[in-house]
């Protein structure tokens, strides 16, 4: 067979929403197989077709740990595939799955492939509020763990701030967006009357979407002013403006090659070809990257991916960046090289916060609305982006009706890690006293609303970093109101993290 007849190619798309007044909702696995055969009907064929899988892929699953996923959706479908691909966690996971089963498909190895993933935290929620049992099927054996080592990215100077605490991702997220915010030279308030417009623009997105989780369009002060139903989480981060997991999503991709589907029938207005990803890593801890302000993983995975196709940025028809926090973004939106986008421009599923956040298979989601678009508009080409952990792994994928270009081979991701490996990293020193500058912070707050301390890292002399706390009443209180970066500050010593103090103590 060609090398053109083995051209992966999207053939179906599914995606199912339980609403509030559909709960419970089913279990996750039966949620994957009815998207599985919704996938199949999208794409024309009958659910015979997910008998004769050669791939199936199954994003990591948060709302309940399954013994076997891949297998037991296996058996569900009655499908016996020879490669079977358990994703791990992260927001990049339906790209990295993508990527998977086309390489596979290219290389002769699988025909057919099938990725699906997918959550019911609102219906575990909903089961268990009252000391219910789920009565779910297939548990992980009692004393495994589903395998997710969240050891592996915390620092100890993170784990003392405070930063890996409950949701923690939300604080390193906000210290970010705050360090940009620096960069930018823009003033705290008028930062948050930015980041209000960006996510409104992401509601009115939702409020188109009928999967939407939240399909209600809302106006910037809704989602930035804190009240008791939008508490802060991380300043400047509200409630409301932050990924929304206990959710009801699951979603479904089927694939095959070009000459499978010229063989099953599917229609050529039907077909959708992923032209090119690339997948990167950042470091893992925080303090480490030189600037704060940005991500050179992001950016080299847009330009990777943009320049291999032949496209900018201005060419694109349609965006999905991932958004699980505003940072998210804004930092993609800055690989893209676009000044102050809408949300409208950035999204078409409403992100995580609005459209809904199923853990690491919100990619599923966005690139079944990107396939829905592009068979709508068949000249555009579309982009989608993943961001996993605290801003470190990033997907980026290119899409399009038309078939790829001859010339446009995989990207080897492996080369350009090791662009960003090159980059030397900040060290972190523990134990210093003395005078510092702030290089990003962020306040934490509890569930009532109230802040309990400051994270910060700080700017040594010697070049080094160091994280630090903020527990000053008087100091927590200029920091939700003036800008703190740049400011010089006396570091008491701590282990793993010292104390920022206004004064030498």
């Amino acid at each position: 067979m060609s090398t053109a007849a083995r051209t992966p190619v999207i053939i179906g798309v599914a995606q199912k929403t339980v609403r509030p007044d559909e709960r419970p909702g089913p279990e996750p696995l039966d949620a994957w197989r009815e998207v599985a055969i919704a996938a199949s009907a999208d794409a024309g064929l009958g659910p015979e077709i997910l008998k004769r899988l050669d791939f199936l892929a199954v994003a990591d699953c948060f709302t309940y740990a399954y013994d076997r996923p891949v297998d037991r959706l296996a058996d569900e479908l009655g499908a016996a595939p020879e490669i079977r691909f358990p994703s791990p966690a992260s927001g990049t996971a339906g790209q990295v799955m993508l990527d998977q089963a086309m390489a596979a498909i290219r290389e002769g190895r699988a025909e057919t492939a099938l990725l699906v993933g997918g959550e019911a935290m609102a219906t575990r929620r909903a089961l268990t509020r009252d000391g219910g049992e789920l009565g779910w099927r297939h548990p992980l054996p009692q004393g495994e763990s589903p395998g997710v080592d969240l050891t592996e990215v915390q620092h100890p100077g993170e784990v003392a701030t405070g930063m890996m605490d409950g949701i923690g991702a939300v604080y390193t997220f906000a210290m970010r967006d705050i360090a940009r915010r620096a960069h930018l030279g823009i003033t705290p308030e008028a930062y948050r009357q930015r980041l209000g417009g960006l996510m409104s623009g992401l509601t009115r997105v939702a409020a188109g979407n009928p999967d939407a989780w939240f399909p209600t369009e809302r106006d910037p002060s809704f989602l930035i002013e804190p009240r008791s139903d939008n508490r802060y989480i991380a300043y400047p981060y509200t409630k409301h403006m932050v990924a929304i997991m206990d959710v009801d999503i699951s979603a479904a991709i089927l694939l095959t090659s070009e000459a499978h589907a010229d063989e099953l029938g599917v229609p050529a207005d039907g077909r959708i070809y992923p032209w090119v990803m690339a997948y990167v890593n950042d470091p893992v801890f925080t303090a480490v990257r030189p600037d704060l302000w940005r991500s050179p993983g992001m950016h080299t995975a847009a330009r990777a991916v943009l320049d291999a196709a032949g496209v900018t940025a201005d060419d694109l028809g349609y965006i999905d960046l991932y958004s699980c926090f505003p940072a998210a973004l804004n930092f993609a939106a800055d690989a893209l090289g676009l000044e102050e986008p809408t949300g409208e421009r950035l999204s078409l599923t409403g992100g995580l916060p609005y459209g809904g956040g199923p853990g690491s298979s919100y990619m599923l989601t966005s690139v079944g609305k990107m396939v829905r678009k592009l068979r709508a508009d068949r000249d555009a080409v579309g982009l989608v982006s993943g961001v996993g952990m605290m801003m470190t792994n990033h997907a980026w994928g290119l899409y399009s009706a038309t078939r790829p270009p001859e010339t446009l081979a995989p990207l080897d991701s492996t080369a350009l890690q090791r662009e960003l490996d090159a980059i030397p990293e900040v060290p972190v020193t523990e134990g210093y006293e003395g005078w510092v500058s702030v290089a990003t912070y962020t306040v934490m707050y509890n569930r009532r609303g109230e802040p309990t301390h400051g994270a910060a890292i700080a700017d040594l002399p010697d070049g080094s970093r160091a994280y630090a706390r903020i527990l000053d009443p008087v100091l927590l209180d200029e920091a939700l109101r003036t800008e703190l970066v740049g400011r010089a500050l006396w570091l008491k010593a701590g282990v793993g993290a010292g104390e920022l103090c206004r004064t030498q103590s």
